[in-house]
C-alpha cells in the first residue's frame, strides 16, 4: 500500500479556524465547555513541542535517538531498519 500526498500546505499557511458564530441553547453548560477547549489547546501545545524536540534530537544524534521500548526487545527490527536506505544495506 502506497500513500501520498499532494498539495501539501504548511501550517503557517493554512487558514484559520474561525469559529464566531454559535447557535446558543439552554441545556449547554458554557463554561465548561470553554475550559474543555481551552485545556485541549493546551494538550495539542504540548503534544506539538513534544514532536518539537523529538525531531530536533533525531536530527541531532540520527533515527536511532528516540525510539519505542519494544523497539529494544530481541527480535525487533527499528534499529536495523533505521540504518537501511530504501530497505537496502546502506
Amino acid at each position: 500500500m502506497n500513500i501520498s500526498a499532494n498539495r501539501v500546505v504548511g501550517e503557517s499557511d493554512a487558514p484559520e479556524k474561525n469559529d464566531g458564530c454559535e447557535q446558543l441553547d439552554f441545556f449547554t453548560d458554557y463554561d465548561a465547555r470553554q475550559e474543555a477547549q481551552r485545556e485541549e489547546a493546551e494538550q495539542l501545545e504540548r503534544e506539538r513541542k513534544l514532536q518539537e524536540a523529538e525531531i530536533s534530537i533525531k536530527k541531532k544524534f540520527g533515527k536511532n535517538a528516540v525510539l519505542k521500548g519494544m523497539n529494544l526487545e530481541e527480535g525487533a527490527t527499528a534499529k536495523n531498519r533505521n540504518r537501511q536506505i530504501g530497505g537496502h544495506k546502506a
